[in-house]
């Protein structure tokens, strides 16, 4: 991708635009309206202001709406963000390593410094024209979203495998850092070594345990990569592809 569009696709969660669509939304949208929660996200935002609802729009174009998306083009995440911008807003790690929410603010700062010049293509192609602040941080009107918003799908082998695309390694060498983290990569491994007659938890975090059964199976099959416990190509390519 071009240098002028570095960053990422935002979408942040959008509240409902009347009080009378979040009062029939559910029983705790209810309790959030007679919080008084409800009235500071159904405000006014300032004339002109980039809306939640404008960054939906691109995050969609830009990656479908996937927050976990890393295609190996340097870009990733539900924005798209390349790591140097990335890091340069203040984060660590790999955009799509990070959640939904630290990717909606990073796009809502990145927006704030530059506008919708780093996403030339997909701005166009959604029509966006709005140039005030936008929001960053949580809010009240997260809350709301929250409340009424759909859960997360949970990690499954199939969808694991449908976001890396094919077995192959994909860079990232896994340690129990991503221990907190849900990744496809870990997901697919984990299930391997499942499947090879390792006891340990299927969920995708790359955690002590898991870190404990690489180290085992790298020291029975003499594989390593570098590192007791981690997986890089060698340890992958010994485990799930053989």
């Amino acid at each position: 991708m071009p240098s002028a569009r570095r960053g990422g696709r935002h979408r942040a969660p959008q509240a409902p635009s009347t009080t009378g669509r979040i009062l029939r939304t559910t029983g705790a949208v209810t309790a959030l309206v007679s919080s008084g929660l409800a009235v500071t996200a159904v405000g006014a935002s300032p004339a002109g202001a980039a809306t939640s609802d404008d960054f939906a729009k691109l995050r969609q174009c830009e990656s479908g709406g996937n927050y976990s998306i890393n295609t190996g083009n340097g870009f990733s995440g539900a924005y798209q963000f390349d790591d140097q911008t990335w890091h340069g807003l203040g984060y660590s790690g790999r955009p799509y390593q990070a959640s939904p929410a630290a990717q909606d603010e990073a796009a809502a700062k990145l927006y704030n410094s530059r506008g919708w010049q780093p996403w030339p293509s997909c701005s166009r192609k959604m029509g966006l024209v709005n140039n005030g602040p936008a929001a960053t941080g949580s809010s009240s009107s997260d809350v709301v979203q929250q409340a009424i918003a759909p859960a997360e799908p949970p990690m499954t082998l199939d969808r694991a495998r449908q976001e890396l695309g094919d077995s192959s390694f994909k860079g990232t060498v896994l340690n129990a850092g991503y221990g907190n983290d849900v990744r496809p990569d870990a997901f697919v491994w984990q299930a391997a070594m499942r499947n090879k007659g390792f006891v340990l938890t299927v969920d995708g975090k790359f955690g002590q345990q898991s870190q404990g059964i690489a180290a085992l199976y790298g020291y029975l099959t003499r594989v390593d990569d570098g590192q007791p416990g981690a997986v890089g190509q060698n340890l992958w390519n010994a485990s799930v592809k053989s």
